[in-house]
């Protein structure tokens, strides 16, 4: 008589992931992947969450943050401001595009000045925006006097700090997207994630953002690109769409820079039932709370696999283990 499988009988659903051999290695089942898993709670498409749409039908997500009780995103197609409700509820009037549409914004990063009211967006532009008319008007542009190597390799999100000792003090910490804030095989060099911190000068001739220290990050964000990144307190995440994950750690924004390094993590955004990038184009993160945070997502490229597009577009939250 030939002993029977037990698993066999089960649905195909609850025999995966019980495997053997190569595959027990695989991070799913007992590597960082499944230990340090982020927890998905909430997801919403971007065009479902617009009860007017004005004709858009992209979303390229490409930053966001959290102010004045919203959420506000930017799209690298589109002019608008996107302010979202953090509820996500479907086609509810308070989630709004701000602003006229227009064609490719090329915007990036986003951050918020509480003492101003103002926004700050990577193209380098400060915005005003009058929630009375759901329009903005930029208010200034002043460069950043960085050097950048390659095209379409810049600043991929941006933090606004005002020192709170001494108010004139404004520093804008901008994510370079390669490594070595390069493009080409040097910035696709694992590891080496830098972060451009420039201070702010205004006179009569204008107004620039000086260069003032270029900090390394940590090793132990070991990934190929750097997409986002957010801080809340002395925390600071980082995200990279290329390794669907999260680093979080410690930053000193007297010193410049990141403290108490070997208690940094990376956590990993959910994969498929073959241990896949599902997450495939995360691009710009805000703090929630301690444990959760909110994270939006660009269009899948053209040359990424077809489950990829299943989580692009859309925004979500998801908690730390």
């Amino acid at each position: 008589m030939q002993p029977i499988d037990s698993t066999s009988l089960w649905p195909a659903w609850a025999r995966w992931p019980f495997r053997t051999g190569a595959s027990a290695r695989d991070p799913c089942e007992n590597g960082d992947v499944r230990r340090y898993g982020l927890k998905p709670i909430r997801e919403m498409p971007f065009i479902g969450l617009f009860e007017d749409l004005r004709d858009v039908k992209k979303f390229e997500a490409s930053g966001m943050t959290s102010a004045r009780g919203k959420l506000w995103v930017v799209f690298d197609n589109l002019h608008s401001l996107g302010r979202i409700d953090e509820h996500f509820q479907f086609r509810d009037p308070g989630n709004t595009l701000l602003g006229h549409t227009g064609e490719d914004s090329q915007f990036e990063g986003l951050s918020y000045d509480e003492k101003t009211g103002h926004f700050y967006v990577i193209e380098e532009v400060e915005l005003a925006v009058d929630e009375r008319t759901n329009t903005y008007k930029v208010i200034e542009r002043c460069p950043v006097h960085f050097k950048i190597t390659h095209e379409n390799k810049g600043f991929e999100g941006i933090h606004y700090f005002r020192d709170p000792k001494d108010p004139s003090r404004e520093l804008l910490l901008g994510l370079c997207e390669g490594n070595y804030c390069r493009g080409g095989k040097k910035g696709r060099d694992p590891g080496n994630g830098r972060i451009v911190v420039s201070q702010f000068w205004k006179n009569s001739s204008g107004c620039a953002w000086d260069v003032v220290k270029i900090v390394d990050i940590p090793p132990s964000a070991n990934f190929m690109d750097y997409s986002g990144i957010d801080f809340r307190g002395d925390r600071v995440a980082i995200t990279s769409q290329e390794d669907s994950a999260v680093w979080v750690g410690r930053f000193d924004f007297h010193e410049l820079d990141f403290v108490d390094t070997d208690k940094a993590q990376v956590y990993h955004f959910p994969r498929d039932n073959h241990c896949d990038m599902i997450y495939c184009n995360v691009e710009g993160i805000a703090w929630l709370d301690d444990m959760r945070f909110i994270v939006s997502s660009d269009k899948a490229k053209k040359t990424q696999p077809y489950r990829c597009t299943v989580h692009d577009q859309s925004i979500g939250i998801f908690a730390l283990p």
